[in-house]
């Protein structure tokens, strides 16, 4: 592996990940990525990680995945805030056993509730403490527990002598409901921890089926684990995930961050994250403030926050003596990404941008994630979640792929949707405003033999040399913009 080279060479980032995408990832590959990063300094880490965050290497948006559930919330507060993280263009985190508990005191079923939050939102719905009988249940010890780990930090167990408990008899009460709630997901987690250290996590055979029934619907996967001592705990976690082909991993630091340099340690997770990630995004559900600010600079995509009571409210983003339950997470973490999103060259995913990507999965069809053009996926898990999502039926283009038919085409925007169109052409002249956007779709596109030419970001010379031109963009600022400048070109909104 190159990753000395990777630092400071973007080509150099795009031979690796193809690399790595054609390897059958194992035990020894993830050793050796992780050699070969251990060195790094904190500054080279960052630099790696935020190169392998760029497209197509991986995923360069920033999420808030909001968590609007807890045992503790009414009914009508729990679609409040539903509503609410819709309103902001936000994906919602559903924490099953919280459902079932709320479901519970209001006389329901717990898929009953469930659906109720489906009919409220548009946004994608990621499911979490979900078993092979549905929702997990669990005791008042653990669904009212005012997080007393991450309150005083550094802890190896639960500071309260608590262990992992199932209530598996409830569970088994609603088991005939376990495939309708995969089927109203865009995404699930699966939890690998117990891959880690006993008794902090389901079986890992429970997760497997988990994960095998979401994949056979065309869900994403995500896998959540600890960093631990930051080596052998760190490798057992992604190694895990890998065997069970998920796609976005999930970082869980904090107090399950042992490690001696615990920002560095934080920082190389991510990094080895990106570097083995299929679906190209990376994420945390669980970070000190100082951890999720190094996170984010280091290749971080997405953020699991929540409304007071809700868990992942006081896990990522608040400090030691600071993290406790009633915590609200998600303004804290909005403040964060600001800040760090004044240094970064990405962007916080917001309502135009998920109507723009579910534009964008329409045009394409079933060409998106996991889709591959050569090595490298059309798309990313983004993507799929909001194609499992409600507002892939409320965005509809005025075309679709098969409506391209012209034989030398001209694209204004060399991102996903010009690699679809241009494995349908003979000849295609690409043009974006970002040098290395063009310049590593070029290159993916004629390793493929496709006759793909660059046109220096230079959208009249995309015009001129093609019968017919198309700009790429479902943003409709950017599709004004460019038919007021240009006479000859067409949209696909």
């Amino acid at each position: 592996m190159r990753i000395k080279e990777c630092i400071n060479n973007l080509d150099s980032c795009l031979e690796l990940r193809r690399e790595i995408l054609e390897k059958k990832v194992n035990e020894s590959l993830i050793l050796e990525l992780y050699d070969e990063i251990d060195n790094l300094s904190l500054d080279e880490l960052i630099k790696l990680g935020n190169n392998f965050r760029k497209f197509p290497l991986g995923c360069d948006l920033i999420e808030i995945a909001v968590g609007p559930c807890s045992s503790l919330l009414s009914k009508n507060e729990l679609l409040e805030n539903c509503i609410l993280s819709d309103f902001m263009g936000l994906p919602i985190h559903i924490c099953g056993y919280a459902i079932a508990d709320i479901a519970e005191k209001e006389n329901l079923k717990p898929i009953e509730l469930f659906k109720e939050i489906y009919n409220s939102v548009n946004v994608p719905i990621d499911i979490d403490h979900f078993g092979m009988y549905g929702p997990m249940r669990f005791p008042k010890e653990i669904t009212h527990c005012y997080g007393e780990c991450y309150y005083r930090g550094m802890a190896k167990s639960c500071p309260l002598g608590r262990i992992y408990k199932r209530l598996i008899d409830k569970e088994k009460e609603h088991k005939d409901e376990f495939l309708d709630w995969i089927k109203l997901s865009s995404s699930v987690c699966v939890n690998v921890v117990e891959e880690q250290v006993e008794g902090h996590a389901p079986p890992i055979e429970e997760m497997k089926i988990v994960a095998e029934t979401a994949k056979k619907f065309g869900k994403v996967v995500e896998g959540i684990f600890h960093i631990g001592d930051g080596r052998d705990d760190l490798i057992d976690g992604l190694l895990a995930c890998i065997d069970l082909d998920v796609d976005v991993f999930v970082i869980e630091g904090a107090p399950f961050n042992r490690a001696k340099d615990r920002l560095k340690t934080y920082a190389k997770a991510v990094v080895l994250s990106r570097l083995l990630c299929k679906g190209g995004v990376v994420g945390t559900n669980g970070a000190y403030e100082n951890e999720l600010r190094v996170g984010l600079r280091a290749g971080l995509n997405v953020i699991l926050t929540g409304f007071p009571q809700n868990h992942h409210g006081y896990m990522c983003g608040y400090n030691i003596k600071e993290a406790k339950r009633g915590n609200f997470g998600l303004r804290r973490v909005i403040k964060i990404v600001r800040e760090e999103l004044k240094h970064l060259n990405v962007n916080l995913i917001d309502k135009d941008i998920i109507k723009g990507i579910a534009y964008g999965c329409n045009f394409l069809g079933d060409k998106i994630y996991p889709y591959r053009v050569g090595n490298f996926y059309l798309g990313d898990a983004h993507w799929r979640t909001i194609k499992n999502s409600k507002l892939i039926k409320q965005f509809k283009p005025s075309k679709i792929l098969d409506d391209i038919n012209e034989d030398i085409v001209g694209l204004l925007g060399g991102r996903y949707i010009s690699w679809a169109i241009s494995e349908k052409v003979e000849e295609v002249y690409i043009s974006d405003k970002d040098k290395w956007v063009e310049k590593a779709t070029i290159k993916i596109l004629n390793s493929l033999g496709i006759n793909a030419y660059p046109c220096g970001r230079d959208d009249k010379k995309a015009i001129e040399n093609s019968k017919k031109t198309y700009i790429t963009s479902f943003l409709p600022e950017v599709n004004i913009k460019l038919l007021k400048k240009y006479k000859n070109v067409e949209t696909l909104l």
